[in-house]
């Protein structure tokens, strides 16, 4: 859940971006840019939703007849989420409730029925308000007059016109730029794209960049009105001046409606954007933003979510939990990594410790007797019994080939292999030949000698993903032991000519290099 937060706030982060820029384009081209910023708040909670969990089927072609497989979004997308966020996603196996995710989950609902009761009260407040004022006649328009409140437009489905007492005594000039201001906002329907704009935000109210999307959509709004009323016929500098004039007369706000006064600083900036002339090159330097734009929202569009749900497994079998108690125990892998399988419900929750590849339990789903498939994985677990029908031996198999074998020991066993990780963690001493390991692992040799047969086969596997990656990065200038990390892999930062990467390795007592990985 953690990790899809996280996703969710870097997809907001790109589109940020994507209408940042699209705004800077419109307003060289002296377009509205309040559009821009409610599709990218649209974007920000709908992207991530869709990516995560749409599967879209498309038609078959009339002449086969034949349905084409379905399209899972997540799988089309290129750009994945970085490696050190995916332990993030918390330590519950497949299958299994976490308790984070359910408390973030209630966090967030509360968040939201929150902000939705604040947007009720706040209407409430208004109509409140609203008896206090009185009406009265400006320029020939039905207006409501307030002691200390606006100019803005206020209410949802019947909004009027409501300006502050001093403006009646306003020039007229002064009173017609008030309420061309504010007739744009009421033709335009202003207060409800905000109330649109609200809604939304609190749909996922967590999220910073959704936040800094609705201040800039705020101020959109009243860029835009501004350029209608210019377009409508309205001198600018008298315009600017009413605009001044306002902003030194500050009336009390009246939340989440158009109003016509803002922030000095944002005040300076319209006027700005008003008597600024458009330069001959606006039309390059807009096609320019666009496209960069554009690039922001594809890259967006391509952020691969984190997890997913566990596919259901197919072909399994219920087992009563006598037949279950058999798998359970502790099983060695090395000095300080073991596997504890537990039961849970009609499955084996199996945990790896020390093993980088596996951060978080596996659930696993019988298939019948003594054969598991790993929930979630292409993986499948076997036991070996012995004569009493007792588990001996684990077994785990992936994409047909043995990743690991291990053997049956004792709680007392399996409590010093837990004390070893512990205290190599806590000593942050490295391996004994550490530092050979990482020269051999930095050399590259290209036949895998002094390493593990795995780390030599998955090297072979990924030599040209691996060489274009060390291209990259360009010669190794120096390296640095930095400590140990959970897993008890020794970890170094190592600095290249273009740029620095992390390697986490691990060495067996016989100077093997027996796993290692690296990134940037």
């Amino acid at each position: 859940m953690i990790a899809w937060m996280i996703y969710a706030t870097l997809v907001a982060l790109a589109l940020s971006a994507a209408a940042f820029t699209a705004e800077r384009a419109a307003r060289v081209r002296r377009k509205a840019t309040r559009r821009v910023w409610l599709a990218a708040m649209l974007g920000s909670l709908a992207l991530p939703a869709l990516i995560s969990s749409v599967t879209l089927r498309l038609p078959g072609m009339l002449q086969s007849g034949a349905m084409p497989p379905p399209v899972v979004l997540r799988d089309v997308t290129s750009i994945p989420m970085p490696a050190l966020l995916m332990p993030l996603d918390g330590s519950q196996p497949y299958g299994a409730p976490d308790p984070v995710a359910m408390w973030l989950r209630t966090g967030w609902l509360v968040l939201s029925l929150l902000a939705l009761c604040a947007l009720l009260v706040g209407a409430a407040l208004l109509q409140r308000r609203k008896r206090g004022w009185r009406e009265a006649t400006m320029c020939g328009e039905r207006v409501l007059v307030a002691a200390d409140a606006g100019p803005a437009v206020a209410g949802l489905w019947q909004p009027r016109i409501v300006v502050p007492g001093w403006l009646l005594q306003a020039s007229e000039q002064q009173q017609r730029d008030v309420l061309a201001h504010e007739r744009s906002h009421l033709e335009a329907g202003d207060p409800r794209l905000i109330a649109l704009a609200v809604t939304l935000l609190a749909l996922m109210p967590w999220n910073p960049l959704l936040w800094w999307q609705f201040r800039r959509l705020r101020r959109a709004i009243e860029v835009d009105c501004d350029a209608r009323v210019l377009r409508g016929g309205r001198d600018p500098v008298a315009y600017c001046e009413t605009l001044l004039q306002v902003g030194q007369c500050q009336s009390s706000r009246i939340g989440l409606v158009p109003a016509m006064s803002e922030s000095g600083s944002f005040l300076e900036q319209r006027i700005k954007l008003m008597l600024t002339k458009r330069n001959k090159w606006a039309g390059v330097s807009a096609l320019v933003l666009v496209c960069a734009s554009f690039g922001m929202t594809v890259f967006a569009a391509q952020v691969t979510p984190p997890g997913g749900a566990a596919p259901e497994v197919k072909d399994a079998v219920t087992l009563p939990p006598t037949v279950l108690d058999r798998y359970v125990g502790f099983y060695k892998i090395g000095a300080i990594s073991r596997v504890a399988v537990t039961r849970s419900g009609n499955g084996l929750v199996i945990a790896i410790s020390a093993q980088m590849a596996a951060p978080r339990p596996f659930y696993a789903v019988p298939l019948g007797a003594d054969r598991f498939a790993v929930q979630g994985k292409p993986a499948i677990a076997h036991f070996v019994m012995d004569a009493s029908g007792h588990a001996q031996r684990m077994v785990l198999e992936m994409h047909g080939e043995t990743v690991l074998d291990t053997q049956r020991i004792d709680a007392s066993e399996a409590g010093r292999i837990d004390a070893a990780l512990a205290k190599r963690i806590r000593d942050e001493q490295p391996y004994p030949g550490s530092l050979k390991a990482l020269q051999l692992l930095l050399r590259d040799p290209f036949d895998g000698a002094g390493m593990s047969k795995d780390l030599a086969r998955i090297r072979q596997k990924q030599r040209t993903s691996r060489e274009q990656y060390l291209a990259e990065l360009g010669p190794v200038l120096s390296y640095t032991f930095t400590g140990v990390n959970q897993y008890g892999d020794d970890v170094y930062s190592v600095k290249h000519a273009h740029g620095t990467e992390t390697i986490a390795l691990v060495v067996d007592p016989d100077g093997t290099l027996a796993r290692a990985f690296r990134h940037r």
